[in-house]
């Protein structure tokens, strides 16, 4: 989605250069939640102010939500259908090979053979195991990052300096928290939703597959609003529906509470991201010259890498494995290796499971 992203601005309609998307890319990758949405939303506030940030927001997550929403809709109520079970029986294998594909990509990108993250996220993976909190596993290895910043790599690139107004910043907040007063005074059941995708978005470093293990340990394992098979079925729809992978808030959402879940679920999971740009392009140059921010935000990394890992493993067991299923993922992980095309096998996975099962 990056390098779409990228294609559109830069080569297609060449509304900003590669240097300015690059210092944007950079901005985004220091803070929390879904990239290519925060990015998108930098590039919009680059071209026309906080109204192209907002209408930049709005416009990137438009249409994957409606898809998602209408996926959820036709899942919620055709999920007893034979063709429906068949197409979610030979997807789940598929989801599995995702996840194991993220978890190595994820590794290979971000830790890139640094021993001492190596085995933060072998010890993150092992702590989760035994049921340890992961907030308390992301905690730990941010602590062990800060004082040993000096063995990470972690770099930083000078910010553009174009920046919103302190008065920009303040609409922003001001905007998050009316959206936080309406769901209060609508119900407790979509507050406790809104804060759980925001609590998840605050604390997904590293990109939007870090998102994953927390929202499967909040929505599954904490919260219990859904089961191991129907998590893994979002994640499947998600595949499927172009846009971030977070889009599967809208999923959890509308199994929660219907189109207002839905509403609110994508809202909360994605809205702290253009309030963090707008308070991080205020602080870039004091962060980037910090080792303990580098670090910190390294061993945070490698905890998320160990999450990966952890929520691979849980999927895997999950599985009801049969010939036909091992096949499909045998293959479905060699196409991820060479071509990465998560979209194409997930529609041609879809077909072939409908066919089979």
């Amino acid at each position: 989605m990056v390098e779409y992203l990228k294609e559109t601005l830069i080569n297609s309609k060449k509304w900003i250069d590669s240097d300015t998307f690059t210092k944007g890319l950079v901005t985004c990758q220091t803070i929390p939640g879904a990239i290519v949405v925060n990015l998108a939303s930098y590039c919009g506030y680059y071209l026309k102010g906080l109204q192209g940030m907002l209408i930049s927001f709005i416009g990137f997550l438009l249409p994957s939500f409606s898809l998602m929403l209408l996926f959820s809709y036709f899942y919620n109520t055709s999920q007893e259908l034979s063709i429906i079970k068949a197409v979610f029986k030979g997807l789940e294998v598929v989801v599995v090979a995702i996840v194991i594909n993220a978890a190595l990509r994820f590794a290979k990108d971000r830790i890139k053979g640094n021993l001492k993250s190596i085995i933060l996220s072998i010890v993150s993976a092992g702590l989760l195991m035994y049921h340890v909190n992961p907030l308390f596993v992301i905690a730990l290895t941010a602590i062990i990052g800060m004082f040993g910043s000096s063995s990470f790599t972690y770099q930083i690139k000078t910010i553009n300096k174009k920046r919103p107004s302190k008065v920009e910043v303040l609409i922003l907040a001001i905007l998050f928290c009316a959206f936080y007063i309406t769901v209060y005074l609508i119900g407790q059941d979509l507050l406790s939703l809104a804060l759980t995708m925001t609590k998840i978005a605050l604390l997904s470093f590293g990109g939007v597959y870090t998102a994953l293990p927390l929202m499967y340990h909040e929505v599954v394992e904490t919260l219990k609003w859904m089961s191991n098979k129907t998590f893994m079925d979002g994640i499947a729809l998600g595949q499927v529906t172009p846009g971030p992978i977070l889009i599967n808030a809208v999923f959890v959402g509308y199994l929660k509470g219907s189109f207002s879940g839905a509403l609110v679920g994508a809202i909360a999971i994605f809205a702290p991201g253009p309030l963090l740009i707008s308070i991080m392009m205020h602080f870039i140059s004091k962060v980037e010259s910090s080792n303990y921010f580098k670090g910190a935000t390294m061993g945070m990394i490698s905890a998320f890498a160990g999450l990966l890992i952890f929520i691979a493993i849980k999927f895997f067991i999950a599985v009801d494995w049969e010939l036909l299923k091992v096949i499909i993922f045998v293959l479905s992980l060699m196409w991820l290796l060479i071509k990465n095309n998560v979209l194409v096998l997930a529609i041609v996975g879809a077909i072939i499971s409908a066919i089979i099962f």
